[in-house]
């Protein structure tokens, strides 16, 4: 069943990796952060960045000026 979902969706969110490797949305989940790279979803651009969750922690470490 999730591998049908999988394929009928046509952009995936893309994750941001932070320094230690892990997702930002999902920081205790060693395995997401695999699972992002093995399916080609996870970056290390800011910029790049799509997945809202992963957006809302990158904004919310920034250190404030």
């Amino acid at each position: 069943m999730t591998s049908q979902h999988r394929t009928r969706r046509k952009k995936r969110d893309l994750h941001f990796l932070d320094s230690e490797g892990r997702v930002a949305c999902n920081p205790r989940d060693r395995e997401a952060a695999h699972r992002a790279e093995v399916e080609g979803i996870a970056t290390e651009t800011r910029s790049a960045v799509t997945c809202k969750k992963c957006l809302d922690a990158m904004r919310s470490t920034e250190p404030i000026e």
